[in-house]
C-alpha cells in the first residue's frame, strides 16, 4: 500500500508536519527563554554576592558557560527549523531493501533532517544523507547506496518531486526518470534572482557524482557555460561539510574567487544550505602575500584590460611565455643554479685569536643542503658557533653571533628577491622577459613567478589551517599559479572552469595542464547547458565551438542583431530595449560591453534616457539586481534574464581575446539576447 497515494492526502501530509516543525519551534523557543532566564539568574547571584569563595565563583563561571553554548545550540535548532518550515522537503522516495521482512520506506528530501521525537521516526532526510542519493541517481527498479555499514540494495516503487513554497505544496510529480525534467524546465524558466540559488530540486546524476566526491585529493571540474559548476562545487563544499561533520568545518576552507562580486553574487548558498559562509581570497592577496606585500603589481584585470585596449606582440609574449611548462621547469633549474654559485665563502675573523676559514664555512652550507638557502644561515652559525665552543672552549655574546650571522648571509649574493628574478632572464639568454612598468610595477605574470622563487629560496610556509581549498575560473590561472598553490596548499582542492571562458587566453590553462601542474587530480566534466535556451546556446556555439556542450531543450525566442545608422541611434535603440525590459516579466538585464571603459562611457549616455541602471566596475564589491551595465569581464560567472551586446562590431570584436570576450558576454543570457552595432563598422565578423 503506497503511503499517501493521491496529491490531496499528500497536501494533508504536508500539514502535519509543518504543524510537528511549528511546535518544536515552540518548545525551543520555551528552551531558549529559560536558558536566558537561568543565565540572568547566575548574574544576578554574581552581583549581589560580592564575597562568595573563589571555588564557588569557578564552579558557577562553568555552569554559566555550560548554560550559553547549550542556549546557542537550541538557538541554532530554531534557525534551521524557522529556515525548513516554508519547504520542509521537495522529493520522495519509496524505497524498500532487498532483505527478509523489510516494508517500502518513504522517504522524504529536504535541505534538513528533521527527527520527530515524539513518534522516534525521521520525518525529512537531509538532501546529502546517504540514502538521499539515491533520488538523484535512480529511476524506478532497482537501486543502491553506500550507508556506514556497507551497500544497501533495493528497489525504489515510488519518486515524486514537489514545488512547496510558504508552506503550501504548488504541485506534485510522478517522476519515473532521473532527470527531473518537469521540474527543471519549470525552475530554468524561472528568473535569475539577485543571489546564486541552491539548486538542491534539480540536482542531475552527473552533477551529484561530482558533489559527493570524497575520494580524489585534487578533484577538477571542466563544465561548460551554464552547466552550474560554481553551484555545484559550492553544494560539494555543503555536502563535505555534512558527511565529514567534526573533521572539517567552514572555517577549514578557503574559496579563491576572480573578484568582490562574484563573491557576493554566491554567497547565499550555503547559508540557504544551512552552512555558514567560508572565507574568500584572491589569487592576488596571495601571492602578494607571500612576497609580505613588498611591491606595486599590475592585477589581473589591468593585465587583461590591456591586453583589449593596446595590445602589443612582446607584452603577449611574455605572458605566453610566463604562462608555459618550460618557464617552470627553467626556474627549478635556475635555483640549482643559485645553489651553486651564489654562496661564496670567506675567511671571518670571529675573534682576535680565531678564524674561521672559507673552506669550513663552505662545507657548512653544503651540510643543510636540506634547508632552504635562506634558512640555513641562523643553523649554520649555531652549528659552527657549537663547533668553536668544543675546540676552543669559547663562549660568544649575541652581539658576536648576530655579527656571524650578518656577515655569512653577505656572502649569499641572492638575498634581493627582485634582483634574483633579473638575474634569471639574464641567465636564460631572455632578458628582453622582463619588463617592470613605471613607478616600479610588476606585470601581473611576473607575481606567481617571484613568489615561486621566494619560496623555493625562504621554505614554505603551508596554510595547513586550509584543509579544502575550492579554486573558481581556474582557466584564468596559469600552471606557475598553481605551483604556487601547491606549495602553499597542500591540502585537498576542489577547482572549477570553463577552458573556453578564458578572459585572457595567453596566460590560461586547461584541465589537463592543471592536473599536470599538480601532478595529480582527477578531472570530471559537466557537459550540460542548462542556463541559456536552446537558441541563446546554438548562436553562442556559432562564435565559438564546443563539441562538448549538450543544450537542454528549452526552447525561447532567436537572438536578435539590430544595426544602427550611428552611435547616437544605437544608444537611443539600447534605451528602447531597457523599456521593453521594463514591461517585460523578465526581473535582470544585464548590458555587457567588450571593456571597463567602454561600459563606463555607455552608462554615462544611457542615463540621460533611464536613471535606474548600476555600473558593475572592478571597484565595485556587491552585486545588485536591476539594470546592470558591465563588462564581459566583471560578468563572468554570472546570470541575466536578458543580455544586450553593444558595439557588435568587427572593429571592437575581431581577435582570438575579443572572441572570448564575446562567448563569455552572451553565455551570461538565460532567456533573451540582442546585440546591436552602428553602420561605422561592419557586423563583428563572429556572427556571421
Amino acid at each position: 500500500m503506497i503511503f499517501n497515494r493521491t496529491e490531496k492526502q499528500e497536501k494533508e501530509y504536508l500539514q502535519q508536519v509543518i504543524s510537528i516543525i511549528n511546535a518544536t519551534i515552540n518548545s525551543t523557543d520555551k528552551s531558549v527563554k529559560e536558558h536566558v532566564d537561568t543565565l540572568q539568574e547566575y548574574k544576578d547571584y554574581l552581583w549581589s554576592n560580592k564575597d562568595i569563595d573563589p571555588h564557588e565563583i569557578r564552579s558557577m563561571r562553568e555552569s554559566i558557560l555550560h548554560h550559553f553554548a547549550r542556549g546557542e545550540n537550541v538557538i541554532d535548532k530554531r534557525n534551521r527549523l524557522s529556515k525548513i518550515v516554508d519547504i520542509p522537503y521537495f522529493g520522495r522516495i519509496d524505497f524498500k531493501e532487498r532483505k527478509d521482512g523489510s516494508q517500502s520506506l518513504p522517504v522524504y528530501i529536504g535541505i534538513h533532517t528533521f527527527f520527530d521525537f515524539n513518534n522516534k521516526r525521521n520525518l525529512i532526510y537531509d538532501w546529502r544523507a546517504p540514502i538521499s542519493s539515491m533520488f538523484y541517481d535512480y529511476e524506478l527498479g532497482e537501486a543502491t547506496y553506500s550507508s556506514p555499514a556497507g551497500e544497501v540494495h533495493g528497489d525504489i516503487s515510488l519518486k515524486r518531486q514537489y514545488r512547496i513554497r510558504k508552506g503550501k505544496m504548488e504541485y506534485m510529480l510522478e517522476s519515473s526518470v532521473t532527470v527531473h525534467d518537469d521540474i527543471l524546465q519549470k525552475e530554468l524558466s524561472s528568473n535569475a534572482d539577485d543571489k546564486m540559488k541552491n539548486i538542491v530540486m534539480t540536482i542531475q546524476r552527473e552533477q551529484n557524482r561530482i558533489i559527493r566526491n570524497e575520494a580524489a585529493p585534487v578533484l577538477i571540474i571542466q563544465g561548460v557555460a551554464g552547466s552550474g559548476k560554481t553551484s555545484i562545487a559550492l553544494h560539494r563544499i555543503a555536502y563535505l561539510l555534512y558527511a565529514q561533520r567534526g573533521q572539517i568545518s567552514s572555517k577549514d576552507i578557503l574559496i579563491i574567487s576572480p573578484n568582490k562580486v562574484f563573491a557576493d553574487y554566491i554567497s547565499n548558498v550555503l547559508p540557504e544550505l544551512g552552512e555558514t559562509t567560508v572565507p574568500e581570497t584572491s589569487m592576488e592577496q596571495i601571492l602578494s602575500t607571500v612576497l609580505d606585500n613588498k611591491y606595486k603589481y599590475q592585477n589581473f584585470f589591468e593585465q587583461v584590460t590591456e591586453l583589449l585596449e593596446k595590445p602589443t606582440s612582446d607584452f603577449i609574449e611574455r605572458i605566453q611565455y610566463k604562462a608555459s611548462f618550460e618557464f617552470i621547469s627553467r626556474l627549478d633549474k635556475f635555483v640549482l643554479h643559485i645553489e651553486n654559485n651564489y654562496f661564496k665563502a670567506t675567511d671571518v675573523k670571529l675573534t682576535k685569536y680565531i678564524t674561521i676559514p672559507a673552506g669550513f664555512i663552505s662545507e657548512q652550507f653544503k651540510r643543510f643542503h636540506r634547508y632552504p638557502i635562506r634558512q640555513r644561515f641562523e643553523t649554520m652559525t649555531d652549528y659552527i658557533l657549537e663547533m668553536m665552543k668544543l675546540q676552543y672552549n669559547l663562549t660568544v655574546t649575541t652581539a658576536e653571533k648576530n655579527l656571524l650571522k650578518k656577515e655569512i648571509k653577505n656572502m649569499f649574493a641572492g638575498n634581493n628577491d627582485l634582483q634574483i628574478y633579473k638575474d634569471f632572464f639574464e641567465w636564460t639568454g631572455k632578458p628582453e622577459m622582463f619588463k617592470m612598468r613605471k613607478n616600479r610595477t610588476l606585470e601581473y605574470a611576473d607575481l606567481a613567478a617571484l613568489a615561486y622563487l621566494h619560496i623555493a629560496l625562504n621554505g614554505n610556509n603551508a596554510q595547513s589551517y586550509v584543509k579544502h581549498l575550492l579554486i573558481d575560473e581556474m582557466q584564468d590561472y596559469s600552471p606557475i599559479q598553481y605551483k604556487v598553490i601547491q606549495k602553499l596548499y597542500p591540502c585537498r582542492k576542489t577547482i572549477l572552469g570553463d577552458a573556453s571562458q578564458s578572459v585572457n587566453p595567453y596566460g590560461s590553462s586547461t584541465a589537463n595542464m592543471i592536473k599536470k601542474a599538480f601532478t595529480t587530480g582527477e578531472i570530471m566534466k559537466l557537459c550540460k547547458s542548462y542556463r541559456s535556451t536552446f537558441e541563446i546556446t546554438g548562436f553562442a556555439q556559432n562564435i565559438q565551438p564546443n563539441c562538448e556542450l549538450e543544450p537542454i531543450s528549452r526552447h525561447g525566442e532567436q537572438p536578435k542583431v539590430f544595426q544602427f545608422p550611428n552611435v547616437e541611434e544605437e544608444v537611443l535603440g539600447i534605451s528602447d530595449l531597457i523599456n521593453s525590459f521594463r514591461n517585460s516579466n523578465n526581473t535582470s538585464l544585464g548590458i555587457i560591453c567588450k571593456t571597463e571603459s567602454q561600459a563606463k562611457e555607455l552608462a554615462q549616455r544611457l542615463r540621460t534616457y533611464t536613471n535606474d541602471i548600476s555600473l558593475l566596475s572592478s571597484q565595485s564589491s556587491a552585486y545588485v539586481k536591476g539594470i546592470i551595465v558591465t563588462s564581459a569581464h566583471m560578468a563572468k560567472g554570472l546570470e541575466f534574464d536578458e543580455v544586450i551586446i553593444p558595439q557588435a562590431d568587427d572593429k571592437n570584436y575581431h581577435s582570438g581575446i575579443d572572441r572570448s570576450m564575446l562567448y563569455v558576454a552572451v553565455t551570461r543570457a538565460m532567456h533573451k539576447l540582442t546585440l546591436t552595432y552602428s553602420v561605422s563598422s561592419p557586423k563583428c565578423r563572429f556572427l556571421q
